[in-house]
C-alpha cells in the first residue's frame, strides 16, 4: 500500500460572517464573492444544529482571520452588532465592516469600512484576499495574540484535546505539526484499563485514571486530525525515560511505532537528538498553537500556553517547517521517506534495548509487546523489530 501524503496548505483566509436574516439575499453574493477569492466563509449556514447559537458564534469568531459584520438599515440598529464587533476587537481579530448604503453607529464609525449600495457595485473589485491579507498582516504580530495558560500536565492534555475537537466540532481538519520527546502519538489510545498504562510507568507508581483518561483524550483528539489532514513529527527516540525504566521506555517507543505502522496515519517524521527536554511545541493548521515551557521526565510538559489567533499563526508554521526541512537535510532523509526510514530506526533502538537486557528481563518485555500490541506478533512485525 501506498502511504498518503500530507496535501500542502494552501493558505486560505477564515472570515466569519454576521448579518441579518433579513438581509440573506444580499449576503448569499457577498459569500459567492468571498469564495471566488479563495476564502474560507464561515458563517451560520456552517452552525451545527441542537447548539447554542451565541456560543457557535463566539467560537466561530475567535477561530477567524477576520470578522465582517454586513451593516444595514436592518442590522445597524441591533444591538448584536455592536457586540460581535466588541467581542472580536477583544479577541485582536481584524474587523472589516461591509456597509449597505449608509454607515450608522458610533462604533462602526470608527471602523474604516467597505462601503457599497444594495448591487454590491465594485465589491468585487475592493472585496479581494489582498485586501484581506494587508488587514491580517496588521495583526499578524505575537504580541497580538491573546493566550490561556495551563499549568499542570493533565490542565494541558485536557485543553488540547478540548482545542483539537472544538476544531473538528466545527467541521474542519488541520495538520499536527508537533515537537517535543515522543509526540503524543506515543500515548496509548487503548482503553485505560489496557495494561500498556501500567507498563509505561515502568518503575514509578501508577498514575492516576484521571491522568490516563485525559492523556488518551489528546491523543484520541489529535489522531483524527493526522488521519485526514497528516502529522508532521519532530521527536528524540534517544531519550532515556530513566524515571520509568528500559521497559516502559521500550513499551513507548512501541506505542510510537504503531502509530506510524497504521496505514490510515499521515506522516512525516524527522529526529532531533539534540532537542531540549522541555521544549514541545504543537500547531494544528493554523487554528492554535500550545507550546511548553517546563517539563520534567516523570511529570510530563507543565506552563503550557495555548492561542487560537489565526492572524498570527503562519509565523509558527513557517519557523517549525523551517526547522523540519533543516533536520530532514541533515539526516539526509526527504519528507516522501521519512515515516519507512523513521520506522526502521525505532525498530532498530527497540531491539538494542531488549538486547541489552538480561535473558530474564528481555523475555518479560517480550510478552509484555505480545500482550499490548498483538498486532505486532500476528502479522510477523514483532520478529521484523
Amino acid at each position: 500500500m501506498t502511504d498518503k501524503k500530507i496535501i500542502e496548505e494552501k493558505r486560505k483566509y477564515r472570515v466569519f460572517i454576521s448579518y441579518s436574516h433579513e438581509n440573506l439575499a444580499i449576503v448569499k453574493d457577498i459569500v459567492k464573492i468571498l469564495s471566488n477569492a479563495e476564502i474560507e466563509v464561515m458563517w451560520d449556514r456552517k452552525f451545527n444544529f441542537g447548539h447554542g447559537f451565541h456560543d457557535q458564534i463566539k467560537t466561530f469568531i475567535a477561530h477567524s482571520h477576520v470578522f465582517i459584520p454586513i451593516i444595514t438599515k436592518e442590522s445597524s440598529h441591533r444591538g448584536w452588532v455592536h457586540q460581535e464587533i466588541g467581542y472580536a476587537m477583544a479577541l485582536n481579530i481584524p474587523v472589516l465592516p461591509i456597509a449597505i448604503d449608509k454607515l450608522t453607529g458610533e462604533m462602526i464609525r470608527e471602523i474604516h469600512a467597505i462601503s457599497t449600495d444594495i448591487k454590491l457595485k465594485d465589491l468585487k473589485r475592493v472585496l479581494t484576499k489582498d485586501t484581506l491579507s494587508n488587514l491580517v498582516n496588521k495583526y499578524s504580530k505575537q504580541e497580538c495574540a491573546l493566550f490561556q495558560s495551563a499549568g499542570l500536565t493533565e490542565d494541558r492534555a485536557m485543553m488540547m484535546a478540548d482545542y483539537a475537537n472544538y476544531v473538528l466540532w466545527m467541521k474542519y481538519y488541520g495538520v499536527v505539526r508537533q515537537k517535543g520527546g515522543l509526540s503524543s502519538f506515543h500515548i496509548p489510545s487503548k482503553v485505560i484499563t489496557n495494561n500498556i498504562w501500567s507498563y509505561r510507568y515502568g518503575d514509578i507508581p501508577h498514575q492516576n485514571q484521571f491522568h490516563k483518561r485525559e492523556l488518551r483524550e489528546e491523543r484520541i483528539a489529535l489522531e483524527k486530525h493526522a488521519r485526514h489532514a497528516g502529522c508532521r513529527l519532530i521527536v528524540n527516540p534517544k531519550l532515556t525515560y530513566e524515571t520509568f525504566g528500559v521497559k516502559a521506555r521500550i513499551i513507548r517507543l512501541c506505542s510510537l511505532l504503531e502509530f506510524l505502522m497504521t496505514p490510515e496515519n499521515i506522516v512525516e517524521i524527522v529526529f532531533d537528538e539534540n532537542m531540549v527536554e522541555n521544549e514541545s511545541m504543537t500547531i494544528v493548521g493554523d487554528w492554535f498553537q500550545a507550546e511548553s515551557h517546563s517539563a520534567k521526565q516523570g511529570h510530563g510538559y507543565r506552563q503550557t500556553i495555548f492561542t487560537r489567533h489565526a492572524p498570527s499563526m503562519q509565523y509558527w508554521i513557517d519557523l517549525f517547517d523551517q526547522e523540519f526541512d533543516e533536520l530532514l537535510r541533515k539526516s539526509k532523509w526527504n519528507r516522501e521517506n521519512s515515516k519507512e526510514l523513521a520506522i526502521k530506526e525505532i525498530k532498530k533502538i527497540i531491539k538494542v534495548e531488549i538486547t541489552r537486557l538480561d535473558p530474564k528481563e528481555s523475555g518479560i518485555i517480550i510478552e509484555m509487546i505480545k500482550e499490548v500490541f498483538p498486532e505486532f506478533h500476528t502479522n510477523g512485525l514483532f520478529y521484523k523489530i
